[in-house]
Formats: C-alpha cells, structure tokens, sequence
C-alpha cells in the first residue's frame, strides 16, 4: 500500500516535471520565431513560461540547450514514421507525413530557422547536436527507404542511405532557402520538392503531363 502510494506520488512528479520542461520549450520557441534565438533571453523566456529563473536552469544550462529538446522532437517525428513504415503498404506517405511534420515546428517562423542556422554554424553545441542528430535521422530514414524498396516503389540501384541523405538534403534546403525567401507557404514548397524527389527515387516513375 505504502509502496503503491509511492509510486503514484512519483508518477505525479514526474508528469509534472515534464510539463514544465515542456512549459518552458514552448514559451521559448513562440520566442524564437518571434525575435530569434540570438536576440531572446532567458528572463524573457521564464517569464513567458512562468517559471523563476532557477527552475529554468533547473531543465536546461543555457539558452542554447532548449534546442536539444527540440533535436528530441525531431527524432521522435522520424521514429515514429519508421514505426509507421512497417507496416504501411506505401512509403511515400510516410515519408510525406514525415517532412510535413518535422518543418511544422521550426517552418513557423522565417526568423527562427535563419537563426537556427546562424546558431548550427555559430556555436560548437549546436553544430555537434546538428551532426549528430543528421546522422541518427539519417540511418533511421534509411529504414524507412528499405521498406520502400522492399514493397518494390523505391528503387533498389541507389543504396538506402544514399537516398536518406538525399531526403535530408531536400528538407533542410527547402528549409533554409525559404528562410532567406520572401514570405510563402513552406508546406506548399516542400510538397513540390517532395513529388520531385519522389520521380528519381520511385522504381516506377510517374509520367510527367505536358
């Protein structure tokens, strides 16, 4: 009975615990596309979030850090496609689904992925978190792209990780060029860029109509 009491309370911390964590992230990230990340601080972020100064550093050492929570949400988006992959009789979907997902976040501000890239290519924590989760989604995209060729859509003569990679290469390009674009909708570019790239990878291509 004691135990059990225990557990409940400990549950009920961590629950909480993890809503302020996510708290904190989405206060941090509404400012980010609002001023992006050079130019927010960590007082404005707390008081966004409500949260004093120590619970903030309680969750993250630095501003910067909030980022990797956001590297999290991005590989939690792709493992979740691999899940879905399995047993999906098309890929293409998937791998729609996917992109559309992981751009929703950082695509809702110009400011915040011209910032983000100013802070992958400025910073030594970011650009080594940036290396690594590059290469982690690579190798499970590429799971993703073997179950394609499996179900015979995705061609089998370009390895699977080349066409990860290639994938990524669409994604954040399509990313960062509309970044630095006047304003449009980023679903509709990486639609396009998705149904183009889909024309060289697909073991039976489409017929372009005249």
């Amino acid at each position: 009975m004691v135990r059990s009491v225990q557990n409940g309370d400990l549950g009920r911390r961590e629950r909480r615990k993890e809503e302020t964590r996510k708290q904190i992230f989405k206060a941090a990230m509404k400012l980010f596309g609002k001023k992006g990340v050079f130019a927010t601080t960590v007082e404005e972020i707390t008081e966004a979030a409500d949260v004093g100064k120590g619970t903030f550093f309680n969750y993250f050492p630095s501003k910067e850090a909030i980022l990797s929570a956001l590297a999290e949400r991005q590989l939690g988006v792709i493992n979740t496609a691999v899940e879905r992959a399995q047993t999906a009789e098309s890929v293409r979907p998937v791998l729609k689904d996917m992109c559309r997902e992981l751009s929703s976040v950082p695509g809702r501000s110009q400011i915040l992925l011209r910032s983000l890239l100013g802070m992958v290519l400025s910073n030594r924590f970011m650009f080594e978190l940036f290396q690594s989760v590059l290469s982690k989604g690579r190798e499970r995209v590429a799971l993703i792209v073997e179950r394609g060729q499996h179900l015979g859509e995705i061609r089998r003569d370009i390895p699977a990780t080349i066409i990860a990679r290639c994938l990524q290469q669409v994604a954040f390009g399509t990313n960062f060029i509309w970044a630095a674009s006047p304003a449009s909708d980023l679903m509709e570019w990486h639609e396009t860029s998705m149904d183009l790239l889909w024309r060289g990878i697909a073991s039976r291509p489409e017929r372009v109509l005249q």
